[in-house]
């Protein structure tokens, strides 16, 4: 934060404050070697994952690759300033400042400083007529620090409460939307129905919650990536049949659909005469709309889906089977592109206006 400070000797009383030293230095910089991770991982993380918008966003980038930028200029500014000032100290004195380094010492009479800037490196600023000594205030201690500059009249105090003001406000929003981001992409999520592919199960205006618990984490598809990667292992269960689930289908990037999964790797798949057959057996389906009929035009040629389950993908098909494009169209749904299982139906206008709460509750 940019701050004008003006000395005023007559109302300062003699003080020393000494840069800290032994643990509180290592801590010092393993705390900025971590926030530095969190900036680049949170740079390519909500690039990659922040919804509504097509991914990867671009935008993101800029501001993350910016924002990181300026944060290595300040942990270089400390090292070497650490190095210049190790074991070194500022003393404020009603005669001036003195500026202890460790190898050298820096006084400053009262009468030549000017007034004293603290910039966006960390740094205290002691503005004289041919020159200006910088002394490392991010190297004391907190309360030293707030103490420091209380012995220095605000040259402008209300721009620096605005400044706090929009510091406080801007460091809100970015942990606010990096800890939405997270819980959305690995724990639950809202939804809106915009099609009847899933009727009468799921109907047009639903909105739902899907959780992403139950079949572990996704890793959304970062920069240095091939795919996303998805964690099975932290998961409560792998994915079974009647599952209704989100993900991304292979032939659209930018949309997710929702269906339920009818076959797991390993299951023998077929439709006939509008059925179902897992393992040479009819399966019931009371959840079905229409006659369950193959796609056999287009794309839905190339992707044939008759026969065993390869292992990593799963068969996945709407209820509202003369309306669903499926996995008869697509083709096989790989396991890393499910998003998570639907939850909980919370509302749908229609029905509300109705005062009729009938299907409210949980997704099975």
């Amino acid at each position: 934060m940019i701050q004008f400070l003006r000395f005023d000797g007559s109302s300062i009383e003699d003080t020393t404050f000494n840069i800290i030293t032994g643990r509180e230095v290592t801590l010092f910089f393993v705390k900025r070697v971590l926030c530095l991770f969190l900036f680049i991982y949170s740079t390519l993380f909500l690039a990659a994952a922040i919804p509504f918008v097509k991914t990867p966003f671009i935008p993101i980038y800029f501001l993350g690759s910016f924002a990181t930028m300026i944060f290595i200029i300040r942990f270089v500014n400390h090292t070497v300033q650490f190095a210049r000032y190790r074991n070194g100290s500022i003393s404020v004195k009603k005669e001036g400042i003195e500026l202890k380094k460790s190898a050298a010492t820096i006084k400053i009479a009262a009468a030549d400083i000017g007034y004293l800037e603290r910039n966006l490196l960390g740094n205290l600023l002691v503005r004289q007529k041919y020159a200006k000594p910088s002394f490392p205030l991010a190297l004391l201690g907190e309360e030293d620090r707030d103490r420091l500059i209380s012995l220095f009249t605000d040259m402008a105090p209300r721009r620096t409460a605005i400044y706090r003001k929009l510091w406080d406000f801007i460091d809100a929003i970015v942990v606010a939307l990096v800890l939405a981001v997270h819980i959305i992409q690995y724990i639950i999520q809202a939804y809106y129905i915009p099609t009847g592919s899933m009727e009468d199960t799921l109907r047009v205006g639903d909105h739902l919650f899907v959780e992403k618990i139950t079949y572990g984490p996704v890793i959304p598809q970062m920069i240095g990536m091939k795919k996303p990667v998805h964690l099975s292992c932290l998961g409560i269960r792998k994915i079974e049949r009647g599952d209704i689930v989100i993900f991304r289908p292979p032939h659209d990037e930018d949309k997710d659909y929702i269906k339920r999964c009818i076959a797991v790797p390993g299951d023998r798949f077929d439709i006939r005469e509008g059925k179902v057959y897992i393992n040479d057996k009819a399966i019931e389906e009371p959840y079905v709309k229409g006659l369950t009929r193959s796609f056999n035009f287009g794309l839905a040629r190339q992707n044939e889906i008759q026969g065993v389950v390869p292992e990593g993908k799963v068969v996945v098909l709407g209820d509202n089977r003369e309306n669903s494009q499926d996995s008869r169209f697509f083709g096989y749904l790989e396991v890393e592109r499910i998003k998570g299982k639907a939850f909980i139906l919370y509302w749908n206008t229609a029905q509300i206006f109705k005062l009729d709460f009938s299907r409210f509750g949980l997704i099975r």
